[in-house]
């Protein structure tokens, strides 16, 4: 949700512009700051982002992000397995990637994704799993003995260049045979889907051919302590990416499923909202997370970041009318900032808020990053979030005597 200020439209972000009564009122009533993801300066992904906001230091336990989609698709992962972030992409006959998420269209990858799963590879004691995930994008398992994730990646991340062949990132037999098993699952993904008929039919459609698969973010499983451990409270997670189940998961938390929630711009956003309320009933936090506003800003479009974040507010009016405030806490914020105008991931830090029991009134009448930066909380970082939390549920111990 994060964003920078435009100067054309009177250095406003699209939070700024957005009509938003219900975050207004709960900035109004609550306490409002800035937070670091990781420190300034340093750009985070949306992994290690997550990670720092339940309180794990990622420069501890991050281990790739491969091992948390995979989780978080519902797969298993064992102690040696490596998993790979993974695209269906187009690509033309001389191998250039002509278009990395093959139009974001899903329209037959379930057909695919079988075909994909008859694949011999080369080494036969090394077995896979590919499944679909979330529009374009899937998780490829490797389960075998000798692994390592340490293995450059097939996508070369933009297009009009080359689809990559993977290499060792350092001299060990380990990285060596993974990069081979990778690119030798790559180059048969190419063969087997380049003539099938979906992608023949994709094409009669207007759609570009879903022809290959390229691999990003090899990663194993990281050794995490649950939340239930850590705070002695029960945990849930309303949210549909991947990314997050994984981390959510391996934290412990209850995973909850909705009816209407796509991960993309035309969720129900007031479905998950609802989830996230139902949940709370039963469990001490409950973390709800919306990801339309990240989408927006990758396709570079202002007015529909802007939109995506007044359905958001929509939603959140029944935690305005539902949640009683003199007991229970309601945080905003984002995982990072995600500028339209860079339609990637930026350093910059994100507007918070807390609102609930003890925590001082801000008094502003609105929220965006221009009031956060010089709110009540000051500048936080993210992996403080949850200390801070867990502080006022009185679940810290104490340090010292």
């Amino acid at each position: 949700m994060g964003d920078r200020a435009d100067r054309k439209r009177n250095f406003r972000t699209p939070l700024g512009v957005a009509e938003k009564p219900n975050m207004d009122a709960l900035a109004k009533t609550g306490s409002i700051g800035i937070v670091d993801p990781i420190a300034p300066g340093v750009r985070p992904g949306s992994d290690v982002a997550h990670f720092a906001l339940l309180g794990y230091d990622p420069y501890e336990f991050y281990t790739g992000r491969g091992g948390l989609e995979a989780v978080g698709a519902g797969l298993k992962m064992g102690a040696g397995d490596i998993a790979f972030r993974c695209n269906f992409s187009t690509v033309n006959d001389r191998m250039i990637v002509t278009d990395r998420r093959a139009g974001r269209s899903t329209y037959g990858r379930e057909e695919l994704a079988k075909v994909l799963n008859t694949i011999k590879l080369k080494e036969s004691e090394v077995s896979f799993e590919f499944v679909p995930t979330v529009e374009h994008r899937a998780v490829l398992v490797l389960r075998g003995k000798g692994l390592s994730r340490r293995v450059t990646d097939t996508d070369p991340h933009t297009e009009g260049r080359t689809a990559q062949r993977s290499k060792p990132e350092d001299e060990s037999d380990e990285s060596k045979r993974t990069s081979e098993i990778l690119n030798d699952f790559t180059e048969k993904s190419h063969q087997m889907l380049g003539d099938h008929p979906i992608n023949v039919d994709r094409v009669r459609r207007g759609l570009p051919p879903a022809n290959i698969i390229l691999s990003r973010g090899p990663g194993s499983l990281p050794p995490m302590e649950k939340l239930e451990t850590k705070y002695s409270i029960k945990t849930a997670c309303v949210g549909v990416a991947p990314i997050v189940r994984g981390i959510c998961s391996l934290a412990g938390m209850r995973l909850i499923d909705v009816k209407g929630a796509t991960g993309g711009l035309d969720s129900d956003f007031k479905a998950k909202t609802g989830a996230a309320l139902d949940t709370m009933k039963e469990n001490d936090l409950v973390f709800l997370h919306i990801k339309a506003p990240d989408v927006a800003s990758h396709n570079g479009n202002f007015e529909q970041k802007a939109e995506a974040i007044e359905r958001i507010d929509e939603g959140i009016a029944e935690v305005v009318r539902s949640v009683d405030l003199t007991v229970d806490y309601v945080v905003l914020t984002s995982d990072h900032a995600t500028p339209v105008s860079v339609k990637d991931h930026s350093a910059d830090p994100v507007p918070i808020l807390i609102a609930g029991p003890d925590f001082d009134a801000s008094g502003v009448e609105t929220f965006s990053e221009r009031t956060a930066a010089v709110g009540n909380l000051g500048r936080l970082l993210a992996i403080h979030l949850m200390p801070i939390m867990m502080n006022r549920l009185g679940r810290v111990e104490k340090f010292g005597f």
